[in-house]
């Protein structure tokens, strides 16, 4: 039986987190992944930073992961992955069971399909 993780990370996630550190001059930190709650809103935040004391540290996927105690309540069983939303235009989201305004992804909707209007 596969066991749950504190934290996920995507296949394509983690290729684009390498991607950038190594274009960054901070091919050797930890990328931090935090979470700022104001009113009931969740608002993401990413970059490669040093570790503090406190910091749970984590590797997946090949990543080292920094979360203080404050954001690792807001983040657990959260997955981030590196999708296309738009054509040609991708991005990272956090897929957040904790967060409100989470939807699940629906399994029965192909990619390939589209819609004329």
């Amino acid at each position: 039986m596969k066991q749950k993780q504190i934290f996920e990370i995507s296949d394509s996630a983690a290729l684009q987190i390498s991607k950038a550190s190594e274009m960054a001059e901070s091919k050797d930190w930890p990328l931090r992944i935090a979470v700022d709650v104001k009113d009931g809103k969740f608002n993401y935040l990413m970059g490669f930073d040093n570790p503090k004391e406190e910091d749970l540290r984590l590797k997946i996927n090949n990543i080292e992961i920094l979360i203080s105690p404050d954001s690792m309540i807001n983040l657990k069983n959260c997955k981030l992955d590196y999708v296309e939303l738009d054509k040609g235009q991708c991005e990272f989201i956090f897929l957040n069971p904790n967060d409100p305004s989470y939807k699940p992804p629906q399994d029965d909707l192909d990619e390939n399909v589209t819609h004329d209007l």
